[in-house]
């Protein structure tokens, strides 16, 4: 249930290893290296966000992030951090996963202090069969019953409810090979109050973005396009541009990556 504190709660809508080469088998369904689109045996991988200029050209760097998520040797993603544009960790996270690579545990701080965590259980089978997301002193605030998942691993729908018990809402994901296509979530009266479909491209990279929100007054929807001006010699984009709905740039990422040497 790779990434489903991001899924659900944004969602609508996430290493250790001194030995830097390894043999380069065949990477399990289940990897974050499969879940994120990453080509070759990706070790770290470092995006900056820009904001452009009236052109679409690179202008400043945005002050908030620098995002550095690593990987251990089988593909599983083990941290996350973020840095602002002077070099200061903000946030960081850490991943925990069970034998065979599912998602365990998920830690956030900021500022040096735990702010929310998640704990997934998985049943004799190794399928998810429940999670609990956790504030930061530890309590239940909201958790998860009756989740399904696909032949990746990835989780499908669930239910999630209040500390007290009540239902908060359902939710639905869709992917392709792995990769998240689609998301909806639905209130506990019924009522349908996210949407979100991504559209790839033949390199399996998203290209398009259309989502929905229904707040309590007003409905608001969001369409971005994006392009790719660049691959490193594995395939893996090293900058992409953000389009709005008219076309306007309005962010550029750039990627660093390293990979693990093979022997």
């Amino acid at each position: 249930m790779k990434r489903l504190l991001l899924l659900v709660i944004t969602g609508m809508v996430l290493f250790s290893c001194n030995d830097n080469s390894t043999k380069e088998t065949a990477i399990a369904k289940n990897s974050d290296w499969t879940y994120q689109n990453l080509k070759g045996m990706a070790k770290t991988v470092e995006e900056t966000s820009y904001t452009p200029d009236s052109s679409g050209n690179i202008h400043e760097m945005d002050s908030c992030c620098i995002i550095t998520d690593e990987y251990d040797s089988s593909g599983y993603i083990s941290a996350s951090s973020k840095k602002d544009s002077k070099g200061k960790v903000t946030e960081t996270t850490s991943f925990t996963h069970y034998e065979k690579g599912q998602m365990k545990g998920i830690t956030n701080t900021k500022d040096g202090k735990t702010s929310s965590a998640f704990a997934i259980d998985v049943d004799k089978d190794g399928k998810y069969s429940g999670a609990r997301e956790l504030d930061s002193a530890g309590k239940v605030s909201f958790y998860y019953t009756g989740l399904t998942e696909d032949d990746y691993g990835q989780v499908l729908s669930g239910t999630r409810h209040k500390a007290d018990s009540t239902v908060d809402g359902v939710f639905k994901n869709s992917y392709t090979k792995g990769m998240q296509v689609g998301n909806e979530y639905t209130d506990s009266s019924g009522k349908k109050v996210s949407t979100s479909k991504s559209e790839l491209n033949e390199k399996g990279d998203v290209i398009k973005t259309s989502s929905t929100d229904v707040g309590k007054d007003s409905t608001t929807n969001t369409v971005k396009t994006f392009t790719y001006e660049s691959y490193d010699e594995k395939g893996n984009w090293t900058q992409r541009t953000t389009h709005d709905e008219k076309g306007k740039a309005t962010k550029v990422n750039k990627r660093t990556l390293t990979y693990y040497k093979k022997d």
